[in-house]
């Protein structure tokens, strides 16, 4: 018998997991596959999914995370604040987005001297939005006090909300478009809310990101997923790797059966909290009756996007000097990001020889498509691949002869089984005019929640971190009430 069965193997999995555990519950972590989350071929190593980390600053949720679950930092991987956080790459233009306000401004007005009242104005509409959005979450945080004072609080500030939420409504004729396309790409990057021309209040938040800083992971992201799997395993969590869920039950009690080379076994327990991204999903828990509410209030947010990533080992004198590990090229600044307008480029830093070999760079070039890898074909993600590649090649013109090591057919492969590892973008049909929680951890069955990014969708990286704390939190309060 367990305290909290979680199943799942993306982020939110994990960190429900390791905060299950951390907060005193007996956990099982059940995923089908294997946790990995990097590709090494060639002496390179490319991540799994390659968007900006964020949330690591002094106070900020990955430090909150590790304080509150009381995480030596013995052996933790080094992160690196990037400055500029990022870069986008627009025809004719080249923007530096800066942690600094000023020098972030000062930058687009170089490169858009027209546009220099409706910058100004926006970017100083982005700090106050941001912040706000930013102490709100910090209020929803999981253990925080939620008081009569607190309520006031956040009543008061209700009218700095809806003015915060109509400032970030862009202004001008078509000369705004080039600048329109700089956010739009900032948005998709480091967001997994699919705004769709709607800007709700939460959009404030991704684009005050890199004032918070983004960082590099030194070590490569997977690197401190394992610290963190290290982590849930030395507190006593149990990790199920390379199994088969075939059933389960939750009423009258919670049942996990499992079936791994060729054996049998049950799981049970007291809770349960499932990933939104695991594929069985709607197979083996949603379909069951109890659930019905649930997968309609499912139906009114769906994914729209999904990540392809090709897979290049480049020589170092075939890119920019200054490219920016974090870069986004915009073929068309008259066209939105939206339309297949996009290509996000991670790259590892010269002479980072354990991502890649002497004089060369690992680069991860990615781009979100209409429908997932799963369900398209080899001719049609090759051509996605040969469409990439087009893109870069206006912007980066030496890019095809300097490529050393490319394998598209085994990029397709890992985009196919990898989809429960990564993010798609997700849309709500109701157009929330806050969109801070997308959806709840709660489901109608008591002690079975859910966990994934799409919960928090506007929150990014952050908010995949979030609602695995959200969830485990909610089923550590059941399993102490009920004992």
């Amino acid at each position: 018998m367990y305290d909290a069965i979680v199943i799942g193997r993306d982020l939110s999995s994990l960190t429900a997991a390791l905060t299950a555990v951390r907060s005193g519950l007996k956990t099982i972590l059940v995923a089908e596959d294997s946790l990995e989350a990097e590709h090494r071929d060639a002496g390179y190593a490319f991540p799994i999914d390659p968007t900006p980390l964020s949330g690591f600053g002094q106070e900020q949720m990955i430090s909150r995370l590790l304080a509150e679950l009381h995480l030596t930092q013995e052996g933790v991987p080094p992160v690196m604040l990037l400055d500029p956080a990022l870069q986008v790459i627009l025809p004719g233009h080249r923007v530096d987005i800066f942690q600094d306000r000023e020098r972030l401004i000062a930058e687009m007005i170089r490169e858009f001297p027209e546009m220099a009242r409706e910058i100004i104005r926006f970017h100083h509409a982005v700090a106050r939005a941001g912040a706000l959005v930013e102490r709100w979450i910090a209020e929803d945080f999981p253990g925080c006090r939620r008081d009569f004072r607190g309520l006031l609080r956040r009543l008061g500030r209700l009218a700095a909300a809806i003015t915060g939420r109509s400032s970030l409504a862009f202004r001008g004729n078509e000369k705004v478009n080039p600048f329109r396309r700089i956010i739009e790409a900032q948005m998709t990057i480091l967001s997994n809310l699919d705004i769709d021309g709607h800007i709700p209040l939460s959009a404030a938040y991704p684009l005050f990101l890199p004032a918070r800083g983004l960082f590099y992971p030194r070590a490569g992201r997977n690197a401190w997923l394992k610290w963190l799997c290290k982590g849930f395993t030395d507190s006593g969590g149990i990790l199920q790797e390379g199994c088969s869920v075939i059933r389960i039950d939750t009423e009258p009690e919670i049942t996990v059966d499992l079936e791994s080379t060729g054996t049998s076994s049950t799981l049970s327990g007291k809770k349960l909290i499932v990933s939104t991204k695991w594929e069985k999903l709607n197979l083996l828990l949603l379909e069951q009756k109890p659930f019905r509410r649930l997968v309609r209030r499912f139906g009114a947010i769906r994914p729209v996007a999904y990540l392809f990533c090709l897979h290049m080992g480049v020589h170092e004198g075939g890119l920019p000097e200054r490219m920016a590990p974090y870069a986004v090229v915009v073929p068309d600044e008259n066209r939105p990001v939206t339309e297949g307008n996009l290509v996000f480029l991670e790259a590892s830093f010269p002479g980072e020889t354990g991502r890649a070999p002497e004089g060369c760079r690992a680069i991860t070039a990615a781009v979100f498509l209409r429908d997932s890898p799963l369900r398209l074909n080899d001719r049609e993600l090759k051509e996605y691949a040969t469409g990439i590649i087009d893109s870069l090649e206006r912007f980066l013109p030496f890019l095809r002869e300097s490529i050393d090591y490319i394998h598209v057919e085994k990029s397709i492969a890992l985009s196919r089984q990898c989809q429960e590892l990564v993010n798609q973008k997700y849309r709500s049909r109701e157009r929330p005019f806050f969109g801070i929680n997308i959806f709840s951890p709660a489901t109608p069955v008591r002690g079975v929640f859910l966990t994934g990014g799409m919960l928090l969708a506007g929150q990014g990286f952050e908010g995949e971190i979030l609602s695995g704390i959200n969830a485990a939190f909610l089923a550590g309060s059941e399993v102490r009430k009920h004992g």
